[in-house]
């Protein structure tokens, strides 16, 4: 079985106004994000920024977590978060720990990108075989460059009209359809 690993991205991302950014870090995302990372059996959960004073503070977050005696459920869940300048750090990071490259597959609202996309059950069913980078944007997305670097990109999180999730959110719901009572 392949191992998921998870990755939230803070450059290159899309700014409102269509432009390429770098955007900051929500205190928050790390340790909800690494609990959903826990709960759904994720291998390590990256956060992945350029910017060093954005590092330090999620660092600063994790080493908080960890050190916090009276929630052992959390400090185990916000020990899967390594903090990285670069995805390629964590490429490299995870083909070292499977021994074979990782299939890199993006997310995104956006239905009307022109990248391969996969099914839930596609994606289930790879995620069994191979070892897997899921890529997670803030901001107003991954940039298109990104995207197209990607293997395949998952359906977008489909509401009822209204498509703004958090990625807290889309994280949950994304984790659960991949894996929940391991689909």
């Amino acid at each position: 079985m392949g191992n998921l690993y998870i990755a939230l991205l803070h450059f290159p991302m899309r700014s409102r106004e269509g432009g390429i950014v770098a955007t900051a870090l929500t205190s928050i995302n790390v340790p909800d994000i690494a609990r959903t990372a826990r709960t759904y059996g994720a291998a390590r959960y990256y956060v992945v920024t350029p910017l060093a004073n954005q590092r330090r503070i999620a660092e600063r977050l994790r080493a908080f977590w960890m050190e916090e005696d009276e929630l052992p459920n959390r400090r185990e869940a916000i020990g899967l978060v390594a903090v990285r300048e670069e995805l390629e750090d964590c490429y490299r990071e995870v083909e070292e720990a499977e021994g074979q490259p990782p299939l890199v597959w993006g997310t995104s609202a956006r239905s009307d990108l022109p990248y391969p996309r996969l099914s839930w059950d596609e994606a289930r069913a790879l995620l069994r075989e191979r070892s897997v980078l899921l890529l997670f944007g803030t901001g107003n997305g991954m940039a298109d460059e990104l995207l197209a670097a990607c293997d395949a990109l998952l359906p977008p999180v489909r509401g009822r009209g209204y498509n703004y999730l958090s990625v807290r959110a889309a994280v949950a719901i994304i984790l659960d359809r991949l894996k929940g009572e391991e689909a």
